[in-house]
């Protein structure tokens, strides 16, 4: 078995290699996504429909066409259909004098929203302790023996769930290499608004009354942004600023993106299914032995044509990296 570990940049050098790029998920034998590559970067179009996955979805744990979907979205390839209006309130909140500090619900971690759009660099973000809370307790869901012997005997190739012996279950995948993620890219810009527990009956009252106690001690505008209508009502009520995103409502279909997008979409469908077929290889996001968030596990076919030469741009780039102190 030719096999190695990577890291998500490091996914570039596959992407590079391959004539053309099929995505598929083999525990169901469908394809997901193929792509090919522009004068400007790439066109990926979305292969698998929503029948795809109600023909052969089985179990609670295997991904479903609402787990593809968020693929994109938390790519950054799909944007909330009020984007524009959310735009339009941004130039708004620069001419505060105040300044303006933007508090993420727990859906906006797992959509990447913060770090995807551009607008928002810069911007001190404020995570009431519900929402870090909320991430980390999602976790810590593992499969056991029997929970991946009962998803064996329902899908396709199942043999492949080797890797997934006590590793994480896709709830705490999609908190741990999504969600996660986005908090620690952020962390820089990260305050944390401590809880408020006193008269709060549930976590979402605990994050608005957090989020409002720590509106009264800073001089910025606390802006929340969140795209669950639910809490919105709490927040109405506390008197707290929000921006309600609405979920994008198109169509997969065709996108241009960047290489950027493109790998990011690789890994989160890696990190989420846990693992896919990329043109015959093998990437696993979840893996016996992985330790960080970024890793990713490619087992090449024994008889791969691309195995060398990604093995010699893969130490020549690692190479490069340690020259030049990355």
């Amino acid at each position: 078995m030719l096999s190695e570990i990577i890291t998500k940049p490091e996914l570039q050098i596959l992407v590079n290699l391959l004539p053309e790029i099929q995505v598929g998920y083999p525990l169901y034998e469908i394809p997901l996504i193929r792509a090919r590559a522009t004068e400007k970067g790439y066109i990926v179009e979305a292969m698998a429909g929503r029948g795809d996955f109600a023909r052969a979805m089985s179990h609670h744990d295997l991904p479903d066409y609402g787990d593809f979907y968020e693929c994109f979205i938390s790519s950054g390839i799909l944007k909330y259909d009020n984007i524009d209006e959310f735009r339009k309130s941004l130039e708004l909140y620069e001419y505060l004098r105040k300044g303006v500090v933007f508090a993420p619900d727990t859906n906006i971690f797992y959509h990447r929203f913060i770090s995807n759009f551009r607008p928002l660099e810069g911007y001190q973000i404020a995570v009431a302790e519900g929402v870090q809370r909320e991430i980390e307790n999602a976790m810590n869901y593992k499969y056991h023996h029997r929970e991946l012997e009962e998803i064996k005997r329902e899908v396709k190739n199942g043999s492949l769930l080797r890797e997934f012996n006590n590793r994480r279950m896709k709830k705490s995948r999609k908190a741990a290499y999504i969600a996660l993620k986005e908090f620690e890219r952020l962390k820089d810009r990260i305050i944390i608004a401590e809880s408020v527990s006193e008269d709060a009956h549930n976590n979402d009252e605990i994050i608005v009354k957090s989020l409002k106690r720590f509106d009264r001690m800073t001089p910025s505008l606390v802006v929340f942004l969140t795209a669950d209508i639910a809490i919105t009502d709490v927040a109405e009520i506390e008197g707290l600023e929000y921006f309600l995103f609405e979920y994008p409502t198109g169509k997969l279909g065709k996108h241009d993106v960047t290489a950027y997008q493109l790998r990011t979409l690789i890994f989160n469908l890696a990190a989420v299914f846990g693992v896919i077929d990329v043109s015959g290889v093998l990437v696993y996001g979840e893996f016996g032995g992985k330790r960080g968030l970024n890793e990713l596990k490619l087992i090449f076919p024994r008889e791969s044509r691309i195995y060398n030469e990604f093995e010699f741009h893969l130490k020549l780039s690692r190479r490069l990296m340690e020259i030049m102190g990355g």
